[in-house]
């Protein structure tokens, strides 16, 4: 078993960094270090734009070049002030090379004690005096992150010096963090996260490889090509090849989204986190989570395409262990069913049965003349998914664009990198797709790169951008090649661990596979009971196809009972529902109304329909409440 040291979250300092300002975020953590605690450091991205023309004159029909910064920069407002919720406020919240226009999206900020570091001046002159540290490391600016774990481990100040000699680090720990370098401050996030658990610490350069070209290397090595995984190896292998994996009880890779397990043929339990998909969000609600009792609410997602798989043992397992589940099967497993219970329904464990990977779609190519009167030609893929309702008239249609060229420019390469396009350009690329009604759309049976879930009806592309918020579920993935785009949707808005399959299961190895890993879930943590059930597939095609995004020591606990389970899913349910009642007092255009309402319908359908008992409990307790205290609860 392994050792699982978890630290405490340190709400003494909290911190939110300049994502770009690395060695500011990585001298401020030197200096707040604390050792077997964890300090909270979020990564704010860029700003292009203050707040204060958030609400003005914005035309309703457009998006412009500051909708995306613009919404990020909203959103991250509402996860900070919700997590400085949890942990209770903190002592001290430290702005790190903050920008007024990424001030000005912190609506908090009067409710706090706060020390604004703009410069490396400020550091010494506002923190030296928080610690008993004393004595300073130098290390020269491209030997940052050793130098702070260096730093930190011998309970000393960081200092830049290129005069420095080289950092040289003991390798004594029984944990690694292997940290790819992409140079911004989630970096320091990561080794901050491996001073917590008491682990080693490598810093790698990222592999040059793209997800594009990992998943086509994959495919053609499935194909028969052995020659396809050799070059993937060689391109991900020779930045880990000096590390001795064998001396480690685990290792995580904080990653662009390599497939080290695979590479490594677990040789050791691996994990690995997105370095690009809020790893400061994933850290700290791994940490918050673990020692809190759970909702000890599951989904089980399954349309029945398999005529032996392991969803009724799945069930079983989970209700053995006082879990209420919510079936999803058959007809129920619906496009509809599961985007709303995803994004609304309180749940720890989400269980997916069913066919996945890529989908048909339409290949698309379009002229479009920007706001300068230039034109441009922007070629795409177009996934279209519907989700009926049953009481609606209108059929909800989402659609998934995966951009291929611009200006014949491979869309994200060197060289459409290379020619620096203005913001506003993509917004008016946006804006001219979504007014263009007349498309000319070619069908392709198989779109490359795009990734789904089939459903009884449609399939289901997990385009969500928000879960219940009252967990950080954990996701297992049983379908093929989940490990792609539609595993970023869940990691991103919050899901603490994701399993996902790497090409296409054999159904037989994923049965016995999901099977194994729920037989021992409730012991060990996650990780260990995958590696348990990893054994599956060993000398079989699907050998290392699994692949977990997750930390090593995140686990599960077995709920009360069923009867309490329910309640728990009712309190979440109606806190959400007086939520969103509160929401649409407040909104005034009929797109919100009208979405905001099928939301409160649908709350309020899953109340009466599986939680009235329960529901009508916690309301009667909160009438006692209010009687015996005088006021409202």
């Amino acid at each position: 078993m392994l050792e699982n040291k978890i630290p405490e979250i340190d709400n003494e300092f909290f911190c939110i960094v300049n994502s770009e300002n690395p060695i500011l975020s990585a001298l401020v953590s030197s200096y707040l270090y604390k050792k077997g605690k964890y300090l909270p450091m979020f990564d704010f991205s860029t700003v292009t734009k203050e707040n204060d023309q958030l609400d003005k004159g914005r035309d309703n029909e457009n998006i412009d070049e500051h909708h995306i910064s613009r919404t990020r920069a909203s959103d991250f407002n509402i996860k900070i002030k919700n997590t400085l919720n949890r942990i209770g406020g903190c002592g001290c919240l430290i702005l790190v090379g903050l920008s007024d226009e990424q001030k000005s999206y912190l609506s908090f900020l009067n409710d706090y004690n706060i020390i604004d570091i703009t410069d490396i001046s400020d550091v010494e002159t506002y923190l030296k005096y928080t610690s008993n540290k004393s004595g300073y490391i130098k290390c020269k600016s491209n030997d940052l992150y050793n130098g702070l774990y260096f730093a930190s481990m011998t309970n000393s100040f960081l200092k830049i010096d290129e005069n420095a000699e080289d950092i040289i680090i003991d390798k004594d720990k029984n944990g690694l963090i292997v940290i790819e370098d992409v140079n911004n401050s989630s970096v320091v996030i990561a080794v901050n996260y491996a001073l917590s658990v008491d682990a080693n610490v490598e810093i790698i350069s990222p592999p040059t490889i793209t997800k594009r070209e990992i998943k086509n290397l994959i495919e053609d090595w499935q194909n028969g090509n052995e020659n396809s995984f050799n070059d993937l190896s060689a391109s991900i292998y020779n930045n880990i090849q000096d590390i001795d994996f064998k001396k480690y009880n685990y290792c995580t890779f904080f990653t662009i989204g390599a497939p080290y397990s695979l590479i490594l043929k677990n040789i050791i339990p691996f994990t690995h986190v997105h370095i690009y998909l809020n790893p400061d969000f994933f850290i700290f609600n791994n940490l918050y989570y673990e020692n809190r009792n759970g909702i000890n609410s599951s989904i089980v997602f399954s349309p029945l395409e398999f005529t032996d798989e392991e969803t009724n043992y799945v069930i079983t397992k989970l209700r053995d262990n006082n879990y209420y589940v919510k079936e999803l099967i058959g007809k129920e497993a619906s496009v509809h069913n599961i985007d709303y219970h995803v994004k609304e329904y309180p749940f720890d464990l989400l269980h997916i049965c069913s066919h996945g990977g890529e989908v048909s779609g339409f290949s698309v190519k379009e002229q479009f003349t920007d706001s300068n009167g230039e034109k441009h030609i922007i070629e795409y893929d177009e996934v279209v998914s519907f989700a009926p309702t049953h009481g609606e008239d209108l059929i909800p249609v989402t659609s998934k664009y995966i951009w291929r060229k611009f200006n014949s420019y491979e869309w994200g390469g060197k060289e459409f990198k290379n020619q620096k396009y203005p913001h506003y350009l993509f917004s008016d690329m946006i804006n001219a797709i979504y007014k263009n009604e007349k498309k000319d759309r070619i069908r392709k049976d198989i779109v490359p790169n795009s990734c789904a879930i089939k459903c009884h009806d449609f399939n289901y592309q997990g385009t969500f951008n928000t879960f219940s918020s009252s967990t950080a579920p954990i996701i297992f993935n049983n379908t093929c090649w989940s490990w792609g785009d539609i595993s970023h949707s869940f990691l991103a808005v919050g899901a603490r661990a994701y399993i996902g399959t790497l090409w296409e299961v054999d159904n037989t190895i994923a049965k016995k596979t999901a099977e194994s890993f729920y037989s021992v879930l409730f012991k060990i943590s996650i990780l260990e009971s995958l590696q348990y059930s990893l054994s599956n597939t060993h000398g079989t095609d699907n050998e290392n196809i699994y692949m977990l995004w997750g930390l090593h020591f995140t686990s599960l606990n077995s709920g009360i009972s069923i009867e309490q389970s329910k309640k728990n899913i009712a309190k979440s349910l109606l806190l959400s529902l007086n939520e969103w009642k509160r929401k649409l007092k407040t909104s005034d255009d009929k797109f919100s109304i009208d979405s905001i309402s099928r939301i409160i319908r649908w709350n309020a359908t899953q109340l009466g329909n599986y939680f009235k008992k329960e529901a009508l409990q916690i309301m009667v307790e909160n009438r006692r409440k209010t009687n015996q205290n005088g006021e409202n609860i």
